[in-house]
C-alpha cells in the first residue's frame, strides 16, 4: 500500500491513499481527519496475493529456479476498485533463468533476472516505480542433489512522480468549486527523490522422488532510502524482510497438494499469507501436463483469497479475488480487489519429480 500527501496546516504528511481516493471524489476540502502523531508514515512495498507467481519481489535468490531455464512473469493486481473509485493498480513484470550451468553437474547453476514494479493511481497523476536487477548462484549439497542452497543479490532503481496539477488543495477551492489554476500556496512541494538500494537473500530446497521443500529468507533496503516530497533527510524507508516456506507433494498419480506461506514485516508494520492448493493433472504426467489448480489463501487479517489456476503447456494462468474480512468498514462500501498472473516458461526443462504451479 502506497501513501500519498495530505495537508496539516500549512505542511504535508503522508497518508493512506484511500482517504486521498475518497476526498477527491466528493471534491472535499483537503483537512487532515486522522491526526498523524509522527512526521513519519511508512509505506509498505507491494505485495501480491499470489506472492508466489511472482518470485523475485519475494527473494532474489529464487531467480532462475524452477524446472524451466528460463521465464518471463507478468502480475496485475487492482485494487480498492468502488463505485466511482479509480483503483489503484500495480503492475510487475520480470524475466529470470539459469545463465550458466556447471558442465558436469546441471544442478549448480549461475542465475540472473531482471524485474519492474510499478503503483498507479489517482488516475496516473502518482506512479511508484522500481526497476530490479538480480544475479543468484544455486549449488547442490550432496551427491543425489537433494538437498541444495541458493543465494541472491539485487540492486533496484526507484522513483516516485506526484503530478500536483492534477490534485486539489484547499487553497484552490472557489464558490464554483476547485479550481486548479489557482496558486496552492506550498512552496516546498516537490517530488519525491530517487534512489538506488540493495537486496540479498538465501534459499534452502529439498527435493526427492516424491516430495519437494523450500525455505528462504530476504531483506530489501539496506542502504538508506529517502522518500519525502518535502526534502527531509529524516525520512526514510525502513527495510523490509520477508521469510517464505513452499511444500510440495502427490496425494496420487493425479493430485498434487501444494502448501506456502510468507511473511512480511519493516518497521512496526508486519503481515503474513499462507495457503494451499490442489492440482488436478490431465494428460500424461511424463509429459508437460495440463494442470487445474484451485487454492485458497488467508492474510492476516484482511482477507480470504480464493484462487484459480490453469497450467497449459508452457503457459500458466492464475486469478485471485480477495474477500475481506477486516472488521474496519470502509464509508465508501465494499471495496474489491481483483488480481491476474500469466508466466511463459521455456520449452527445455530439467526434471522435476512434481509438477509445482509456481516454478
Amino acid at each position: 500500500m502506497e501513501a500519498l500527501l495530505c495537508e496539516k496546516g500549512k505542511h504535508f504528511y503522508y497518508v493512506d491513499e484511500l482517504f486521498m481516493r475518497k476526498q477527491l471524489k466528493y471534491s472535499l476540502l483537503i483537512p487532515v481527519l486522522i491526526w498523524i502523531s509522527s512526521n513519519t508514515v511508512f509505506a509498505q512495498d507491494p505485495i501480491f496475493s499470489q506472492f508466489y507467481s511472482s518470485p523475485l519481489s519475494i527473494n532474489p535468490a529464487l531467480a532462475g529456479n524452477g524446472d524451466a531455464n528460463w521465464r518471463i512473469i507478468g502480475n496485475r493486481r487492482s485494487q480498492w476498485i468502488g463505485d466511482g473509485l479509480e483503483p489503484l493498480t500495480t503492475t510487475s513484470l520480470s524475466f529470470d533463468g539459469k545463465l550458466f550451468k556447471q558442465p558436469d553437474k546441471e544442478t549448480n547453476y549461475i542465475g540472473g533476472g531482471l524485474l519492474f514494479l510499478q503503483d498507479k493511481g489517482l488516475s496516473g497523476a502518482y506512479k511508484s516505480n522500481s526497476f530490479n536487477f538480480i544475479a543468484s548462484s544455486h549449488v547442490s549439497l550432496d551427491e543425489d542433489d537433494n538437498h541444495g542452497l541458493s543465494i541472491g543479490l539485487g540492486g533496484s532503481f526507484s522513483n516516485t512522480l506526484i503530478d500536483y496539477s492534477q490534485l486539489s488543495f484547499p487553497q484552490q477551492l472557489s464558490y464554483s468549486g476547485f479550481n486548479r489554476t489557482l496558486p496552492t500556496n506550498e512552496p516546498f512541494l516537490s517530488n519525491v527523490p530517487s534512489y538506488f538500494s540493495m537486496s540479498a537473500g538465501i534459499n534452502y530446497s529439498f527435493s526427492n522422488e516424491s516430495s519437494s521443500f523450500d525455505f528462504g529468507a530476504a531483506g530489501y533496503r539496506f542502504l538508506k532510502t529517502k522518500r519525502s516530497a518535502l526534502n527531509d533527510p529524516n525520512q526514510l524507508d525502513p527495510p523490509r524482510y520477508n521469510i517464505h516456506a513452499d511444500y510440495q507433494t502427490f496425494l496420487s498419480d493425479r493430485i498434487v497438494f501444494n502448501t506456502n506461506a510468507l511473511y512480511a514485516f519493516e518497521s512496526s508494520q508486519q503481515s503474513y499469507t499462507v495457503g494451499v492448493n490442489f492440482g488436478r493433472i490431465i494428460g500424461d504426467p511424463a509429459e508437460l501436463p495440463t494442470i487445474i489448480n484451485a487454492g485458497l489463501w488467508y492474510r492476516s487479517n484482511e482477507a480470504v483469497i480464493p484462487y484459480l489456476g490453469l497450467v497449459y503447456s508452457n503457459l500458466q494462468f492464475g486469478f485471485t479475488y480477495d474477500v475481506p474480512v477486516s472488521e474496519s468498514k470502509s464509508s465508501l462500501g465494499t471495496l474489491k480487489t481483483y488480481e491476474f498472473s500469466l508466466i511463459f516458461r521455456s520449452p527445455q526443462r530439467t526434471s522435476h519429480p512434481i509438477p509445482c504451479p509456481w516454478k
